[in-house]
């Protein structure tokens, strides 16, 4: 199948009505097959309805992202607040020079911005590459860097909060320490804040190791697809959920509205450590701020490249993204009701999964003898419907990987939910 879809895709290369087509016929099939396993699997309504409504979930994230549009008249690209980047830093010594500069190079009034760059006690050259990039920035483009440094580690959300006390601009925007950024970007992300509603703006981020070996690449579409499709879905009512670490920019006012309680957030009991930037978002929207994505303002951002460091970052983000989720459902019921009920299915669906996928291919096979074709037909052609909406918007070849960390995720990353929900206790980043 996939080796079909290559060549048809191959076959109307510069054919853009063509490809959504296909995607349209793809929307049908699934739905036909989504039919076929209910008649097939009958009589329990547990598994009728999750195979229904995980579909209509995932289909909506397409649906309510094709009307987001951010080019809207009230954002005007010539607002110009004055700004602050706060970069936290630790062991970074390879790539934080170059993060720093790239900031400093940014087409925007120099008089409007600054860096603050904080050591979160590295043990490595971090520090002396932070002081030869602040040298550089203020010789070759007149920025002004402040160097914080803890001397010894206090965390990620300590260097975020520092970096904020600090500033005393209008707009604080934070990087990854291991995040480039495009010269436009300060531009595209800022003129959103001219409107009083907005508390926050996630940008779009790229990853720079892309080329590196098969698992960057699966990251990478599966970055794209992740802010093009589901953070501007989201972005449509104003309630993007995770204003992503590598590129997030905060009203500084309104960040200091929850500094303290942010800063001292526990959960079951335990401070948390980890979870900063979804944790933030999260505070914003409860105070009924709105948090928006922003296509245009790109970054580039370093991705696990071993299978180890993977394993261990995306159970640390499903941690965080339980404990956020659980803290969100206390609230997001007062957003739109249609953000609200996609919010609360984006919730329960995951954590269903496992109990679902152990059913259609163990349960289901074991007692009834029957291979569960109309289930594994259904997955591989939403990989693909997955996969499809990458290369119409970008072309690129790379998309194969997407359909196969796809296809990972639906059968591997799904086991690690229950573990995050046994260790979600655990303070330890993972991947340090």
């Amino acid at each position: 199948m996939l080796y079909i879809l290559k060549k048809i895709l191959n076959f109307l290369k510069k054919n853009d009505t063509t490809y959504w087509i296909i995607f349209y016929i793809i929307v049908y099939v699934i739905f036909i097959i989504k039919y076929a396993t209910i008649k097939n699997f009958g009589q329990n309504l547990l598994f009728e309805a999750y195979s229904l409504t995980i579909s209509l979930y995932i289909l909506s994230r397409f649906a309510l992202a094709y009307f987001y549009a951010p080019e809207s008249e009230k954002f005007d690209r010539n607002f110009q607040p004055t700004v602050s980047f706060g970069v936290p830093t630790k062991n970074e010594e390879q790539n934080i020079q170059e993060t720093i500069l790239r900031i400093a190079a940014s087409d925007y009034p120099k008089e409007k911005f600054d860096i603050i760059a904080v050591n979160d006690g590295s043990s490595d050259n971090t520090l002396a590459e932070m002081k030869k990039a602040q040298r550089k920035a203020a010789f070759e483009y007149g920025v002004k860097v402040k160097i914080i440094d803890f001397g010894t580690n206090r965390g990620k959300r300590e260097g975020m909060a520092v970096c904020t006390r600090e500033s005393n601009k209008d707009i604080i925007v934070f990087i990854d320490s291991d995040s480039f950024v495009k010269s436009d970007m300060l531009k595209e992300l800022v003129k959103y804040f001219i409107d009083k509603k907005i508390g926050g703006v996630a940008g779009h981020a790229y990853v720079a190791n892309e080329e590196k070996n098969i698992l960057t690449k699966m990251q990478a579409v599966r970055y794209y697809v992740a802010f093009k499709a589901y953070k501007a879905a989201e972005s449509l009512f104003g309630t993007v959920t995770c204003a992503s670490g590598c590129c997030a920019a905060y009203r500084r006012s309104y960040v200091m509205e929850v500094i303290d309680s942010w800063r001292n957030q526990k959960f079951l009991g335990v401070r948390c450590t980890y979870g900063d930037d979804r944790s933030l978002t999260n505070s914003l929207l409860e105070k009924n701020y709105e948090v928006v994505y922003a296509p245009e303002a790109i970054s580039y951002t370093f991705v696990p490249s071993t299978f180890k460091q993977f394993m261990r970052q995306q159970l640390r983000w499903k941690k965080s993204w339980l404990r956020e989720n659980l803290r969100a459902s206390k609230f997001i019921w007062k957003k739109n009701i249609l953000m609200s009920v996609s919010f609360y299915l984006g919730f329960v669906l995951p954590i269903l999964a496992p109990l679902v996928l152990i059913r259609a291919l163990i349960w289901y096979p074991t007692t009834t003898g029957n291979f569960p074709y109309f289930y594994i037909t259904g997955l591989l052609l939403m990989t693909l419907l997955y996969s499809l909406y990458y290369y119409i918007h970008t072309k690129d070849r790379a998309w194969l990987y997407g359909a196969v960390f796809s296809l990972f995720y639906s059968l591997i990353l799904v086991w690690q939910l229950p573990w995050a929900m046994i260790n979600i206790r655990d303070p330890k980043w993972g991947t340090r």
